[in-house]
């Protein structure tokens, strides 16, 4: 039989950053050690300066900012994990190691948070004197501080789940400082001390909405969900229109890590048509339209389809 021919595959379209990240094997061990510097540095002067203003709005975003030293302790180990290539019982090498260590930046937060909760309750109804100047001297160079480690890890945090959750406990820090400072400026202005009650509540919400983010991303992945960027609708369709493709099924689609999407699935291919073309259009149709790392498809022929059950699904 003559052999269907098959049209060229379109050109790979280009991604955006909002849709497919760029692969997370690149090294970002730099802007994590800097930022790790400046955030372990000045938790220790925040920690002091809390004690010294007897603030508990500072005391709490010190506690947050030694989380956030932990976190991007365990981000640098993660980077460096995630580099190593597989091996014999590891066949998707190290990727995932980013992904736990966001689920356990956010679980950490969370536990923060409860704490944090508990003492900004207490001194709402027993509110401790506070040394207002100096808390807003220290809060304004923590800010500083976050914006600086900011700086570093904003451009790696858009490409890995891993940076990014780096990126939000630096990005929850500076609302912190930012909170303290207010706190400070209404405590010289009106001598109301509960403002640094209110200051560590509102710190503990921003740190519960860092955590939500890092706990949802990291367990979709975890739970093979399919990426949120990537319909699979429109993927099976654009299969189906393949020509020389008679149906799809058995189709999975899910991440390896941010950056790392993989699909797998079933075609029903007529009897007259080229394979090897066959499967080589789709492979080239789905990395360059959807961006996908890694695509896995078998090819059927209509007997061995229904004797396997197969169906769209």
């Amino acid at each position: 039989m003559t052999p269907v021919p098959l049209p060229p595959s379109p050109a790979p379209r280009e991604c955006s950053p909002d849709h497919h990240l760029v692969p997370a094997d690149q090294h970002h061990e730099r802007p994590l050690v800097y930022a790790l510097a400046l955030t372990a540095s000045f938790c220790l002067i925040e920690l002091g300066g809390g004690l010294w203003t007897r603030s508990l709005a500072l005391i709490a975003d010190s506690m947050h900012m030694a989380v956030d030293a932990l976190a991007l302790v365990l981000a640098l180990f993660a980077t460096v994990a995630a580099a190593k290539p597989a091996d014999e019982r590891r066949t998707f090498g190290y990727k995932r190691v980013e992904v736990l260590a966001a689920l356990g930046n956010g679980i950490g937060l969370m536990v923060l948070t409860g704490f944090i909760l508990r003492e900004a309750l207490a001194r709402l109804a027993h509110p401790h004197p506070i040394n207002a100047q100096g808390m807003l001297l220290i809060s304004s160079f923590g800010l500083v501080s976050n914006i600086a480690s900011g700086f570093f890890l904003y451009a790696p945090s858009r490409q890995n789940i891993n940076m990014r959750g780096a990126f939000l406990h630096v990005g929850a820090d500076a609302l912190g400082s930012l909170a303290a400072i207010a706190a400070a400026a209404v405590i010289l202005k009106t001598h109301w001390l509960q403002a640094d009650s209110v200051a560590g509540i509102l710190i503990s919400a921003g740190i519960i909405f860092t955590a939500f983010w890092l706990l949802r991303d990291s367990t979709s992945i975890l739970l093979e969900s399919a990426p949120p960027h990537l319909d699979i609708d429109e993927i099976r369709a654009a299969l189906a229109a393949i020509p020389g493709v008679r149906e799809v099924h058995d189709l999975h689609l899910w991440s390896l890590s941010p950056g790392y999407e993989f699909m797998s699935g079933h075609i029903v291919a007529e009897e007259s048509v080229d394979r090897d073309a066959l499967l080589d259009a789709a492979r080239r149709d789905l990395t360059g339209r959807f961006g996908l790392s890694h695509v896995t498809l078998q090819v059927e022929g209509k007997a061995v389809a229904e004797r396997s059950g197969g169906g769209k699904r």
